[in-house]
């Protein structure tokens, strides 16, 4: 019998525009990065209606996904040397924004999810002295994400 396939997070790209505002640069947010989390930060609205017998209805109404790298510094490689440098780290409103993308696959071929993002809680100082500086980067979506798959053979 056939092994299911699992789903490794080596198989997941990350990709950043580097020059928001300009023809778009995308560079591969991975040199470094040894984790990546998804989070929907969800909207649920509970209901108890009488139909339910005292048991609730939940909807999800809206939600603010976001994504969590973490890993160590690599000075030179174009995405972190974007997000760290000082005019986004110290920066506000739109010194914080561009376009990421997310690939990997799925069952039915490969999923790319391409939406504008604000960077946040940007981390790239930390660690023992003899340690790779610790980094942390929130990727929050703005807005509604496009999803295309592509399918597979």
């Amino acid at each position: 019998m056939a092994q299911d396939k699992i789903s490794v997070m080596y198989g997941i790209t990350v990709q950043i525009d580097t020059t928001p505002g300009e023809e778009a640069t995308m560079a591969p947010l991975d040199a470094g990065i040894e984790n990546l989390q998804e989070a929907l930060n969800e909207v649920v609205n509970q209901y108890f209606f009488f139909s339910g017998e005292g048991f609730a209805n939940n909807y999800v109404t809206g939600m603010a996904p976001a994504y969590t790298l973490t890993g160590r510094r690599i000075i030179g490689d174009a995405a972190q040397d974007f997000i760290f440098a000082n005019a986004q780290k110290f920066g506000l409103m739109t010194a914080r924004e561009t376009t990421m993308e997310i690939t990997r696959n799925v069952n039915t071929g490969t999923e790319k999810i391409s939406c504008p993002v604000t960077f946040c809680n940007l981390t790239d100082i930390g660690g023992a002295t003899t340690d790779g500086s610790a980094i942390s980067v929130e990727l929050r979506l703005n807005g509604k994400p496009t999803v295309e798959v592509t399918p597979g053979s």
